[in-house]
């Protein structure tokens, strides 16, 4: 496996990143919380007639926790999507553009902190076929706030390699199946694996494992490098702990000393991994936790 890079360090300080929501008036504002899924599309209601032109597979996405009307990392979001339209449409999609659509469905939605996904897609799918550059609608879902699970989480593998993984795209039916069948057979997500039993990824959030000397590794392999763990890896640099990539047979899990899941939803421990579990107690390391706590949450309307 590759060679650990940096040293192993402590948590950082968090100092300045925790988020103070303050209200206009003075004191603690209250929350506006998404309590269900709105669809918005340049700041007003979607309609079904549009709705119905998007009912394809083809197309981008992003998905991210706001709190307090900001979100952490949303520069990594804005370049995921940027490069993904270009990838898929031919067509650059300003910076400027997603952050005024996505500001724009939270005020009109009067919510301050939910999930948000934006999905991109064009209506002309004739336009699409024919391999023309084409204009894109920025679909914008406000559904409740989710956090990350705080049980350690036991993993089925599933063989399962995504078409262009390094791009988010709306063809989730392969993740979703993984995880459907994960949760019936008793248990609580997939882990990918590819034609070489090599891990890659989780159904939808990204993998890391501890080493025994405390080292962070990540799986390399074909799988899409997620906003969080973008920003994980990051900090890890910035810190100097050492972290390294490397080639994971699924037989190799067990032998690391614990292993943890990241999304947007946040920084989770893992279990096992086919019923075998990790050679030490199933924990995310601090520094990771403090990490993440320290990446500053960037306003979407200011």
């Amino acid at each position: 496996m590759g060679r650990a890079v940096g040293r192993l360090c402590a948590s950082p300080a968090r100092g300045r990143a925790r988020r103070r929501r303050v209200a206009r008036g003075g004191g603690p504002a209250v929350s506006r919380a998404a309590a269900a899924t709105h669809l918005w599309v340049d700041g007003r209601p979607a309609d079904l007639a549009l709705l119905s032109t998007l009912q394809t597979n083809y197309g981008h996405l992003s998905t991210m926790q706001v709190r307090g009307g900001a979100v952490q990392g949303f520069e990594r979001h804005v370049s995921r999507l940027q490069s993904a339209n270009l990838a898929l449409f031919g067509r650059a999609l300003p910076a400027a553009r997603i952050r005024s659509e996505l500001a724009a469905a939270l005020q009109a939605a009067a919510i301050d902190d939910a999930t948000l996904r934006v999905s991109v897609g064009a209506p002309d799918v004739a336009a699409v076929e024919r391999g023309d550059a084409v204009e894109v609608v920025l679909l914008v879902a406000l559904s409740p706030p989710r956090t990350a699970p705080t049980t350690p989480q036991r993993l089925q593998s599933c063989r399962c390699v995504r078409p262009l993984a390094h791009l988010k795209h709306l063809a989730t039916l392969p993740l979703l199946h993984a995880r459907r069948v994960a949760r019936a057979a008793g248990f609580d997500d997939a882990l990918l694996v590819d034609a070489a039993d090599q891990v890659t990824e989780g159904a939808l959030w990204n993998i890391g494992f501890v080493d025994a000397d405390g080292g962070i590794v990540w799986p390399e392999g074909d799988a899409l490098r997620g906003v969080t763990e973008g920003l994980l890896r990051a900090g890890l640099d910035a810190a100097g702990c050492a972290q390294r990539v490397a080639s994971i047979p699924r037989s190799a899990c067990s032998a690391f000393r614990s292993a943890f899941a990241c999304n947007s939803s946040g920084l989770w421990p893992l279990a096992s991994v086919d019923g075998r579990a990790f050679a030490g107690d199933p924990a995310v390391p601090d520094v990771l936790q403090a990490i993440l706590a320290a990446v500053p949450w960037d306003p979407l309307g200011r």
